[in-house]
């Protein structure tokens, strides 16, 4: 677990070897973190927040997200270029929130899927936005086996 204290400039990564996923899945890559009380976390709400799933270096998932959405704020930052609504997280029975970073199929075992240990799935969540930022509390990324998925 790590918490942010402050900052300008945030990258959060992780990566594991494929196979460490069963072979022919589909997996969610979560974000799951909590933030400062009210009023001690800063740059969290909008805008430019950015996640992206990658298998092998190519980049299977990209979305834009909201660590904590706040409507005030957004309403600020709207017509700053058209694009797909961001993403808001959710809460877990747990306590902490989880935001869905991507999506990824694992190949099967008749395409290397779960054989080497070459190939490398790494999801990755940035502020692209050059203000200040604090009260982000990290607790990992987890990657879950969606068996309903179609």
């Amino acid at each position: 677990m790590a918490e942010l204290v402050d900052c300008t400039c945030l990258d959060i990564y992780g990566s594991l070897q494929l196979a460490a996923l069963t072979p022919a899945t589909v997996y969610a890559a979560f974000l799951v973190y909590g933030t400062a009380p009210e009023g001690a976390y800063r740059g969290l709400s909008y805008p430019d927040q950015e996640t992206a799933v990658a298998v092998g270096g190519r980049v299977v998932a990209r979305h834009a997200v909201c660590l904590r959405p706040d409507d005030a704020e957004a309403r600020k930052f709207r017509g700053r270029g058209a694009g797909e609504e961001a993403r808001r997280p959710s809460l877990r029975a747990d306590g902490w929130e989880e935001m869905e970073m991507g999506r990824l199929r694992t190949p099967p075992v008749e395409s290397g899927g779960g054989g080497g240990d070459v190939c490398v799935v790494q999801a990755s969540f940035e502020v692209l936005g050059w203000y200040p930022k604090r009260g982000l509390v990290v607790e990992g990324i987890e990657f879950r086996a969606l068996h309903d998925a179609s």
